[in-house]
């Protein structure tokens, strides 16, 4: 089993001559999933109650564009196409991404309303999820958060420390207002494409 050091020595070599592509899709999803989202819900804005029912709103329309954001980087590493258009590959997939990332997100809530140890080990138990839909298309939302729970069996606390590893250039990429992390993001997604790839898919 790699290092933490190794995958992320990985995800860098993965990411010459690419971090240009990866920031401008950071950016891409975050102008769609938060700017767009604060500009639709501008008209509402002596409205509260509706103004978030907007932004809810947007934000589930939103769910599809995630997953094919963290897939993005999975293509990335295997070296296939990662035009931009492919940021949008959830939609022609709607059901089972909008799905899949919306069960994440429940489970995620009822995981941090337990209190944090339960939703810490949730998180990093589905977070395969994605990637195992992607290569099985036929498997269902449900079957794929399933199957990544059990395939992170004895994986768990490594891919939690993978995660709190990034946890100094989180941050430095406050320090900078934010913009480190339209490259720290794909920094970190394509390191959990490359624990995925070699750790998880090949087991």
């Amino acid at each position: 089993m790699g290092t933490n050091q190794y995958f992320k020595n990985k995800a860098l070599a993965s990411l010459e001559g690419n971090w240009g592509t990866a920031a401008i899709a950071t950016l891409i999803v975050a102008i769609i999933s938060g700017g767009i989202s604060s500009v639709v819900s501008l008209p509402f804005g002596n409205d509260f109650a509706t103004g978030m029912g907007v932004n809810g709103i947007w934000s589930l329309l939103c769910l599809p564009l995630q997953w094919g954001f963290t897939v993005f980087f999975l293509n990335l590493i295997r070296k296939e196409d990662i035009n931009y258009e492919r940021l949008f590959d959830g939609y022609k997939d709607f059901a089972r991404t909008f799905l899949l990332e919306f069960l994440y997100v429940i489970a995620m809530m009822i995981g941090f309303c337990l209190f944090i140890i339960p939703g810490i080990i949730l998180s990093v138990g589905l977070v395969m999820a994605p990637y195992i839909l992607k290569d099985d298309p036929e498997i269902s939302a449900m079957d794929a958060l399933k199957k990544s729970w059990e395939l992170t069996n004895g994986h768990k606390m490594k891919l939690f420390w993978l995660g709190f590893s990034f946890i100094g250039w989180m941050i430095l990429s406050l320090m900078t207002l934010g913009i480190g992390f339209f490259f720290l993001t794909p920094y970190m997604d394509t390191t959990f494409a490359h624990y995925y790839e070699e750790e998880i898919k090949a087991a």
